[in-house]
């Protein structure tokens, strides 16, 4: 898989069901065997273990296993009840880590070929995994031959609209080709996991055409827990919506309380306090919201006084991160540190950074502030 690299019937049937429950599943080997590249160095492949559909936090996961790669060869065997979903990670032999990845399901009875190439994955195999590497080689053909034509075109010195859209055509086209073999596969079980994994078929989708013995077969917790998971999501998106609409322009401020060190800081510290206050919604890791932290220091010492503060709402980080990139980009103004996703969800916040102006009374002005639009926005508010 190319990934990020480099889920009446009578007491005596009762009964017989729940002494069947009640019994140990029986373990069964798994296998992964594989090669690297000759370009790469020996490394170690530290196994990650995660109990819901994909959603690991490598940060915080302590490695199951490690995998040591040896003459550009390694292999692994774990004895396994049922299928689990694995991470792989590589740690150079200088202790970097890698910040490529492969992630796929781990089968009983199963044996997985991992190829480590400069750049991607290659994963086949016995039944599952070769299903799993079909679909993977179809996906992965069709980006990069888009990914090739898209630098062509953009090469172009002459670029039409008429060839941009004609490029969308093709590539919707193939990508509905992709989709069409998914269905025609759905019963397989290696080609529906990526599927769901790859992004190209939401897995509730499957799941309702899906033959029962394969829906409550060996994979039925798995295909439980990324039900469970879509449906968080798709809660998770109504509940966004729905605060969004809260908290358009006109609306009075939501407040909300970030704990951090012993002490509780609240939204309304700053907010409606009788000055316009620019709130920006940011985390360390975030590229673009390093991208505009200069607007907002720029913006900040011009107007910074009694009718004007900026703040920060350190979203989604943690705080030793959030107090480095503090000091790392020199920001002068004061901070609600560790709110995670206590402003966020407050505010319907799907993506940051989410620069919001809030009026003197604590009325919302403008949302979605970036780049010049700041200073342009808060300069008009100020002759006011």
């Amino acid at each position: 898989m190319k990934t990020h690299f480099l889920k009446t019937a009578g007491a005596v049937l009762s009964l017989c069901a729940v002494a069947a429950c009640s019994q140990p599943k029986e373990q069964s080997t798994f296998t992964i065997n594989g090669t690297v590249a000759d370009e790469i160095k020996d490394t170690a492949y530290f196994v990650y273990l995660g109990d819901t559909a994909f959603n690991i936090d490598v940060k915080n996961t302590a490695p199951i296993d490690t995998i040591i790669v040896k003459d550009k060869k390694f292999s692994y065997t774990s004895n396994v009840k049922e299928p689990r979903l694995i991470w792989l990670q590589a740690i150079f032999e200088n202790g970097e880590v890698c910040p490529a990845y492969v992630d796929f399901v781990l089968v009983p009875g199963e044996k997985a070929d991992l190829k480590v190439c400069n750049g991607y994955y290659e994963l086949d195999g016995t039944p599952f995994y070769h299903q799993w590497h079909t679909l993977d080689k179809k996906s992965t053909d069709l980006r990069n031959k888009f990914n090739a034509k898209a630098d062509s075109l953009r090469a172009l010195p002459d670029l039409s609209q008429e060839a941009i859209n004609a490029f969308n055509m093709e590539v919707a086209a193939e990508v509905e080709k992709v989709k069409q073999y998914v269905k025609d596969h759905q019963n397989e079980e290696g080609t529906v996991f990526y599927a769901t994994i790859a992004g190209i078929t939401p897995i509730n989708e499957l799941v309702e055409n899906m033959k029962p013995e394969m829906r409550n077969g060996r994979f039925k917790v798995l295909f439980d827990k990324q039900l469970e998971r879509v449906e968080a999501s798709q809660k998770a998106e109504q509940e966004a919506a729905a605060n969004l609409e809260k908290t358009s322009e006109g609306a009075m401020f939501i407040d909300f309380s970030a704990e951090y060190e012993g002490k509780t800081q609240k939204l309304s510290d700053y907010v409606g306090k009788g000055k316009y206050v620019l709130v920006d919604f940011w985390a360390s890791w975030c590229g673009p919201c390093r991208g505009e932290i200069p607007n907002l220091i720029s913006v900040y010492n011009k107007y910074k006084g009694a009718k004007f503060e900026v703040l920060g709402v350190a979203t989604w980080d943690e705080p030793d991160d959030t107090k480095a990139a503090i000091a790392e980009m020199q920001i002068p103004y004061p901070q609600i540190m560790n709110a995670q996703r206590a402003g966020s969800d407050a505010y319907g916040i799907r993506g940051i950074p989410e620069i919001i102006l809030f009026a003197p009374d604590g009325k919302i002005v403008k949302r979605g502030l970036r780049g010049g639009d700041i200073e342009a926005e808060v300069k008009k508010c100020l002759r006011k």
